[in-house]
């Protein structure tokens, strides 16, 4: 399994085209940057054990993204 094939199937296949109000997921959480970045880090943590995860970064603009590293961030 490669990180590219992982990416198609487990995130773009579940939330790309999608009206993210209706995906399981964020059923009771409003899908922001923020809260689909975190899911996205989630489920590349668990389910893509082949390489080390360091973060996941979304783009909405040139002008606005959101970073996330894991827990740890959230501690900090």
């Amino acid at each position: 399994m490669d990180l590219d094939g992982f990416v198609r199937r487990e995130i773009l296949g579940r939330f790309g085209h999608e009206n993210l109000n209706t995906v399981a997921e964020f059923k009771g959480r409003v899908p922001t940057t923020e809260n689909l970045c975190t899911q996205i880090f989630e489920i590349l943590q668990r389910g893509f054990t082949l390489a080390h995860l360091e973060k996941v970064r979304l783009e909405e603009t040139m002008l606005n993204s959101f970073e996330y590293s894991g827990e740890a961030q959230l501690r900090a």
